[in-house]
């Protein structure tokens, strides 16, 4: 029962998250548990069998599959196209990796998210439009304000690890080389989740968890008759 609670908390979070700009689903690993041996003559005859005592959850994984991209026509909204690499965006916590490149300009000229964390260029600094004009970014990152160049975006590889919120953090990411990075400009990535397997999937674990829940009331049901009737 413990593990299939945990289990669902992973897929209703998935599935709270299906419309969530560039987000990544988790899933869960497992083990099976202590397995008995069972034996005649209180554990001293011949084997009769064995008996498992269900699953463990061994741990939670991110799957970084790709989502579908979709056109927005907003010069500064940017798609990752490879299943690899990240934004990194600095904010009060340092900089941290996301895959949401929902981006507009705050009122410093700075490239921010909709959190206000800053977008770094490929060497770690925050990219900021002084110059007026057209803005429009390349598939390689190269950023133009007025056809003047401003900056390139940077795109991260490493091993992530997930925070919350959208936001990753890694302690050996790196920017990718300019000819690894393709970014689909005017676009956003959209969640890798797949609702309608998250539904189903949730429904198959509700009903598995009630059905442990009846399995555990049955058997305090049958320990209690059976106390009763050894203290007549």
């Amino acid at each position: 029962m413990l593990t299939s609670q945990r289990w669902l908390d992973v897929v209703a979070n998935n599935l709270a998250n299906a419309n969530t700009t560039g987000f990544k689903r988790d899933v869960v690993a497992f083990n099976d548990a202590f397995v008995r041996e069972l034996a005649r003559d209180g554990g001293l005859g011949n084997a009769i069998g064995s008996m498992g005592s269900g699953m463990t959850m061994r741990g939670e994984a991110t799957i970084y599959d790709k989502g579908s991209v979709y056109r927005t026509n907003n010069p500064l909204d940017l798609a990752i196209e490879t299943e690899r690499g990240m934004f990194a965006v600095e904010g009060p916590n340092g900089v941290r990796y996301t895959r949401d490149g929902a981006f507009h300009l705050n009122s410093n000229g700075e490239i921010v998210t909709a959190a206000g964390d800053r977008l770094l260029d490929e060497q770690g600094r925050p990219i900021a439009i002084r110059d007026e004009g057209a803005i429009s970014v390349t598939r390689r990152g190269d950023v133009t304000a007025g056809g003047r160049a401003v900056a390139t975006v940077g795109v991260y590889d490493g091993t992530f690890r997930k925070l919350g919120s959208n936001l990753y953090a890694s302690t050996d990411a790196t920017a990718m080389a300019r000819d690894e990075v393709d970014l689909a400009p005017n676009s956003l990535e959209g969640s890798n989740v797949n609702a309608i397997h998250s539904m189903t999937e949730m429904i198959a674990l509700q009903r598995g968890f009630e059905m442990a829940q009846r399995s555990v009331i049955s058997e305090d049901e049958a320990a209690q008759r059976l106390i009763q009737s050894l203290q007549r």
